[in-house]
């Protein structure tokens, strides 16, 4: 089996292996470095040929010789490649090279370490150019970054072939997050007692789907706007839990949400709101949710920096500082909108998250 074509699924109980991917994204250098290498194919050349030369991977991938000395160089220094040999350092293009044993650990999650790069990559004007504006002026720091741009929710409504692309294009670095986020949710809370759960803002599908393969009685929904949903219904058809993951398209006119669920959840959705509309949505779903059901709340706690410096692939989640919330903030709204035992645990990730749980 080749390193491309292991499953997340055989890493059950190890759901926090893909952490080993942030090793390579931590500084800019080394993770511009690392999109190049995968852009210009010599990761997978390197893949596929297990030990090689710079000379045969020069030849064969048609690359220029100084160009690729030097990626190679900074793909040392990032402890992506290695010599075979005990050389300091790579000394000619005879010299046989591989990927190092931890580079091969962390690239069986390889969707997430391109969605993560490519993310990183994208933004990175954004704190290169407007941090002084994000860390003092928020309002032009919104007007002017990119990162907005990209999340243009306003654009998943009119089904074009432009705005399903542009949806398109974030719903894919939001599913790879989601893909290993969701193991360490599954780990932490118990979804087994559930039959009828609604994912609000469930985006591609993706959670649910993870929740869904491992309890067999579960059936889903996910409500969110409706160019989101076409994608997602596309994204989870040819899974065998597909027929029992439905979606809803949010209609602007009907602000009621679907009802008859026993667990309603929302997955890394509430911080896009402000105070007062993510007030409303818990509002909503308290309406919605059955007398005993639960609600969960599965989100990034506040960011700080202690003694560790942001890395670079943390960027873009960083550029949401302001969006996440302390625990005792939902703690409040969910207990003035009259939901009881309220629990919060913290879970460990990249980033510290909190799992909030409520009963109607």
């Amino acid at each position: 089996m080749s390193i491309r074509e292991v499953r997340w699924d055989q890493h059950v109980g190890k759901e926090r292996d893909y952490l080993c991917v942030d090793a390579f994204i931590a500084d800019m250098v080394g993770a511009r470095a690392l999109s190049t290498a995968f852009e210009t194919g010599v990761i997978d050349y390197m893949i596929a040929h297990a030990v090689c030369t710079s000379e045969a991977m020069l030849v064969d991938l048609q690359l220029d010789r100084r160009g690729l000395q030097l990626l190679l160089g900074m793909l040392r220094a990032n402890h992506v490649v290695e010599s075979t040999c005990n050389h300091a350092v790579m000394a000619d293009e005879s010299d046989e090279i591989q990927l190092s044993a931890s580079f091969k650990a962390a690239v069986v999650f390889r969707d997430l370490m391109e969605a993560k790069l490519y993310f990183a990559n994208l933004v990175a004007p954004d704190f290169l150019h407007l941090l002084t504006a994000l860390l003092m002026e928020p309002a032009k720091f919104s007007e002017q970054a990119r990162i907005f741009k990209l999340f243009s929710y306003q654009r998943a409504f009119e089904p074009t072939a432009e705005n399903y692309e542009q949806t398109a294009r974030w719903m894919r670095i939001t599913t790879a997050l989601t893909k290993y986020e969701a193991q360490a949710c599954i780990a932490a809370f118990d979804f087994s007692p559930y039959r009828r759960m609604l994912d609000i803002g469930g985006n591609s599908g993706e959670f649910v789907l993870r929740i869904c393969r491992k309890h067999r009685e579960l059936r889903a929904a996910v409500y969110d706007l409706p160019l989101v949903c076409d994608i997602g219904a596309k994204h989870v058809a040819e899974e065998q839990e597909a027929a029992r993951i439905q979606f809803i398209k949010r209609d602007p006119a009907q602000l009621a949400l679907p009802r008859s669920y026993d667990l309603i959840t929302f997955k890394s959705m509430l911080h896009d709101w402000p105070d007062a509309e993510m007030g409303d949505f818990l509002h909503r779903a308290y309406d919605a949710l059955d007398v005993g059901g639960t609600l969960m709340i599965f989100e990034r706690a506040e960011a700080s920096v202690k003694d560790i410096q942001i890395a670079y692939g943390q960027l873009p989640l960083m550029l949401f500082f302001r969006s996440y919330r302390t625990p005792q903030a939902y703690q409040a709204q969910l207990e003035a909108i009259g939901f009881h035992s309220v629990a919060v645990a913290e879970v460990q990730l990249d980033m510290s998250f909190i799992l909030i749980t409520a009963i109607k």
